[in-house]
């Protein structure tokens, strides 16, 4: 049996899991490798051609990989500090179905493929115009997959000299000929005509029609994709092996008993859009709408449900949602195809936001896209972000989900306030957006950092940017004072001006976990593009997550565990001034006692259970202090995972929200 990435984790110390996670991998070493080589991965195929994703800790191969005993190509697109491959896409034709570990290999042959890619075109035709873009055979592009079984080539056209619409040919060939078209159409130019526009669109390939669609409303800053085989291509069904993208702490691991709810992606969708292109599928619109839903996690659950399940059906709907990411409004594209860069000059107060274009904005030396935001799409909201395009990318290893890595990790930085209050311009700092603004923004930057390819232009940039947040949030905490209780993130809640909470000033333990949990991943990301993120960024995560601590081990701290993961917190009290200050509550009995007064103590209104409520944002932040070390830690994330409310255990309330079911690092579950 394939070990399962919990298996790793059940047995994981960070400071040991690479080590661990080889050995484990090395007792399933089946005949079909060589008892010399150490096994990295198994894998389970159909028949047909197999391109896939594959994650690998420091040490694990430094050259190539191979599939069982096939020719097997490998495109390595990351490395390790030493040289050794992080992750690379790997390619075989497999001929015999059934499972086969890979291993580290010298390097294959090398040349490229001498199949000829095949003939394709994009034809959308506006207000009776045809704009046609082609892909032709002769022509070669920039490579993704270059080698003897197989080149992948770009070209991005212009359809009929088009001013803003862009087309992307991402072409596959095969050496026997077999082929895949990826097609990409785009409007996301930052031009001063771009704007919303409707098309009939149809895609030949190979001089055969295979797509038509008819009145599509393309709305600024958005994209969509279609795949199309030619050339008789059988693709191979991959059943994936996240044990070493685990071991690399490129993934968490999740419970392996999470649910498997059933997830069409038929009818209209929780967005009532459809799941077409330029639809939203099951994600909620408007991004910024409040309340809980399943793309908000630290994945998704149906990645996790896919990481864990592996089943078909997961992987078709979680593919799917990462393609509707590119239905958002949050694609910038300069003319010349790179992205905006706040490094660029004149580019550092750079705001996706037609606020931009506001006087007194442009006068501090605001600018943002060009073209007509007022027909953007939908727009994106950094603190409700879900991550749609990460794992797909590991997975896949597609060019595709690659640029919609950088796009979401750049919306990230042009998407927040550009001021000096704010994002400091250039800086790229994302602590004033809301607190699980700064959450789910650094993972998805951290993520792209790591793991977009090591010659993209974006990769040392947006590690750049990584890394300055992790240093500002590190400063942030070893500066602020708020008095012995530690509270941090002051003056975030709408409850402050609201008359009922008054004189207190509230904070959210959820809501810090999410930067917490996020540190916490973007740390263990280690060395990325000359930075190493695993040194900074500690004194934040400590500090959020002993204040949660606190509420369950402080003896001035209420033992009911409906008060031990409140909805907010009272840290302190507004004076009158001009502005007003806060004076901090000195002790965590002040804190409960002002917590649980409002609006009566008889009723107050911040308790919850720990099920169906914050207890998993609570669990993420035990498990960075049991890690840690941390007296107490043991006994609270015990007592926690032993309690139920209402015949709801907290393992069956995380087996319902997968993405939440992070496998504790260390602790059998």
């Amino acid at each position: 049996m394939p070990l399962a990435p919990y298996t790793i984790v059940h047995f994981h110390i960070r400071s040991c899991v690479r080590a661990l996670a080889v050995a484990a991998l090395a007792l399933l070493a089946p005949a079909l490798c060589d008892a010399a080589e150490m096994p990295i991965s198994r894998m389970t195929f159909t028949r047909g051609w197999a391109t896939f994703g594959l994650v690998l800790p420091p040490h694990a191969a430094r050259t190539a990989l191979q599939v069982g005993t096939l020719p097997t190509q490998t495109d390595v697109k990351v490395r390790w500090p030493d040289g050794s491959i992080r992750f690379a896409v790997v390619s075989t034709k497999i001929a015999t179905p059934g499972t086969y570990v890979i291993t580290a290999a010298n390097g294959g042959a090398g040349g490229t493929t001498g199949a000829m890619p095949p003939q394709a075109s994009v034809q959308l035709t506006i207000q009776g115009r045809p704009f046609t873009a082609a892909a032709l055979p002769t022509v070669r592009g920039d490579a993704w997959l270059s080698g003897p079984l197989v080149s992948e080539q770009r070209s991005i056209v212009a359809p009929g000299m088009h001013p803003f619409l862009r087309v992307i040919f991402d072409v596959r060939t095969y050496a026997d000929g077999e082929s895949r078209v990826d097609v990409t159409v785009e409007n996301c130019l930052d031009a001063d005509a771009a704007d919303e526009v409707g098309y009939d669109v149809a895609v030949t390939v190979s001089r055969r029609p295979v797509f038509q669609q008819f009145n599509v409303r393309h709305k600024y800053l958005a994209r969509w994709r279609k795949v199309f085989a030619a050339g008789g291509l059988v693709e191979a069904d991959v059943t994936p092996d996240f044990g070493p993208a685990v071991a690399a702490d490129a993934l968490p691991a999740f419970l392996p008993t999470i649910g498997r709810p059933v997830r069409s992606l038929a009818g209209s969708g929780v967005s009532g859009t459809g799941f077409d292109i330029l639809e939203f599928g099951d994600l909620m619109i408007p991004m910024d709408a409040h309340g809980g839903r399943p793309e908000l996690a630290p994945y998704p659950d149906w990645t996790a449900e896919f990481l864990v399940h592996k089943a078909p059906a997961q992987r078709d709907y979680m593919l799917r949602h990462g393609e509707l990411a590119a239905s958002w409004g949050v694609h910038v594209r300069n003319t010349d195809g790179s992205m905006p860069s706040l490094d660029a000059p004149g580019q550092g107060y750079y705001w996706l936001d037609p606020r931009w274009k506001d006087p007194g904005n442009m006068s501090g030396g605001f600018r943002g896209p060009r073209g007509h935001l007022e027909h953007r799409a939908q727009p994106g909201d950094i603190a409700h972000q879900p991550s749609l395009a990460y794992v797909p990318y590991l997975l896949t290893g597609d060019r595709f989900f690659a640029d919609e890595l950088a796009f979401w990790a750049n919306f990230c930085l042009i998407g927040s306030f550009a001021t000096d209050d704010n994002r400091k311009g250039p800086q790229g700092l994302l602590i004033g957006n809301e607190v699980r603004g700064i959450g789910w923004g650094l993972r998805n930057l951290g993520d792209a950092a790591a793991y977009l390819p090591d010659d993209s232009p974006m990769k040392h940039y947006l590690a750049s940017k990584v890394w300055n947040n992790l240093a500002n949030l590190d400063q942030y905490a070893a500066t602020f004072d708020s008095g012995p209780v530690q509270s941090i993130f002051p003056g975030r809640r709408p409850e402050d001006s609201a008359s009922r909470y008054q004189p207190y000033m509230w904070i959210s333990m959820w809501e810090q976990a999410y930067v917490a949990w996020a540190i916490d991943h973007t740390m263990a990301h280690g060395p990325v593009a000359g930075y190493n993120f695993g040194t900074a960024g500690a004194k934040l995560r400590n500090r959020i997550a002993r204040l949660q601590l606190a509420l369950f081990i402080n003896p001035a701290w209420p033992k009911a565990s409906d008060r031990q993961a409140p909805y907010l917190l009272a840290a302190g009290k507004w004076t009158p001034g001009s502005p007003p200050k806060v004076e901090y509550f000195r002790s965590l009995a002040e804190v409960a006692t002002a917590t649980f007064s409002v609006p009566s103590v008889a009723a107050p209104d911040f308790v919850r259970p720990f099920e169906g409520y914050y207890g998993p944002e609570a669990r993420l932040l035990l498990m960075i202090c049991r890690r840690a070390g941390d007296p107490g830690a043991d006994a609270a994330l015990a007592a926690m995972m032993a309690d139920s409310k209402d015949g709801v255990s907290m393992i069956a309330d995380l087996n319902k929200r997968a993405g939440w079911a992070i496998v504790p690092a260390g602790l059998p579950q």
